[in-house]
């Protein structure tokens, strides 16, 4: 014991050098968590409703508004009061294209049958998340939790392989590898044309970001 407390002499209390390892450590672990807590803002479902055959012609021919055809081609839900979202109601404006001023047409379509959305929505234009990009909405809801679960399994695949490559070929190289992943993958996520490639970044975000948080946590301890 007695040498220990001689060599913890030598060594020297928490000076600038661990102070500096520590900062440069906290790096990582702060783009982890917005690698993390990301999918609050990449997963959020804006307002949207079913696009119905002819709608872009009422809004270009007759200048009528978005909230004008939604009152007439989308039923409101009996249990909310409001706007459906899965469903549209069975009737193809192309026909009704000469009757721009006629209101009576309008409330006719009250009573019209209902039908579900046909593959296409229409979303709130004030922002963009992955869900509108994607239409992950209704029956696609599902796809959305996606985005989350991939980057968990990211996290757990990376807890075993980043931790081999760490004690393999050293913390350095796997902290400066992981970043250079984690940036590539971010950049891969904010670009992804399709929600497969999307899902594979996340994924290497999720095994990228385990290796960094891992390895700078050893550093930082040392």
């Amino acid at each position: 014991m007695a040498n220990v407390d001689r060599l913890m002499e030598l060594i020297g209390d928490f000076g600038p050098f661990q102070k500096k390892i520590v900062i440069l450590c906290s790096f990582p672990v702060i783009l982890f968590a917005f690698v993390f807590v990301g999918v609050v803002f990449l997963g959020h479902t804006p307002d949207h409703w079913c696009w119905t055959p002819g709608s872009e012609q009422l809004l270009e021919e007759c200048g009528w508004t978005e909230v004008k055809v939604r009152e007439v081609t989308v039923p409101h839900c009996e249990k909310t009061g409001s706007f459906c979202r899965c469903q549209r109601f069975a009737v193809n404006l192309s026909s009704f294209l000469n009757k721009c001023d006629d209101f009576e047409w309008e409330l006719s379509l009250n009573g019209s049958q209902t039908m579900p959305c046909d593959g296409r929505w229409i979303f709130d234009k004030s922002y963009k998340t992955t869900v509108s990009e994607f239409s992950l909405v209704c029956e696609k809801a599902w796809l959305a939790d996606l985005n989350q679960v991939f980057l968990a399994f990211g996290f757990f695949i990376g807890a075993f392989v980043t931790s081999y490559i760490a004690d393999r070929f050293g913390r350095k190289p796997c902290v400066i590898g992981s970043m250079l992943g984690l940036g590539i993958a971010g950049v891969g996520v904010s670009l992804s044309p399709w929600y497969p490639l999307l899902l594979l970044m996340r994924f290497l975000q999720g095994f990228c970001g385990k290796g960094a948080w891992t390895a700078t946590y050893v550093l930082g301890r040392c």
